[in-house]
């Protein structure tokens, strides 16, 4: 009886930090790059690698920071508007094309 509790207990805790862990997303220091200059001028494209259960969700919040940060130094823009966004299994991360938008 003593033994199958510390299994249960050793399950339930492998789950929990498996679940609850590794959650994770990065740019690791890319940055926005133009999408091609012959065509839309303002249009940049970021990949957001994605760990452990982390997927879309997780990968937007980075680029909307990276995206403040790009708009901060670059004073004609005042907003972004995501254009696409594809997912990738490995290495695992989304790639997204953003338009970043003019003031006026």
């Amino acid at each position: 009886m003593y033994l199958r509790i510390n299994v249960v207990t050793l399950i339930f805790i492998t789950v929990l930090l498996i679940t609850t862990s590794g959650c994770t997303s990065s740019s690791y220091g890319n940055s926005f790059t133009p999408v091609q200059k012959n065509q839309a001028s303002n249009q940049y494209t970021l990949k957001i690698y994605t760990g452990g259960f982390a997927g879309p969700e997780y990968a937007k919040k980075d680029l909307d920071v990276e995206a403040k940060k790009f708009i901060a130094l670059h004073d004609e823009y005042v907003d972004y508007k995501i254009i696409s966004s594809s997912f990738q299994l490995i290495p695992s991360g989304v790639t997204f094309i953003v338009e970043f938008i003019k003031e006026g």
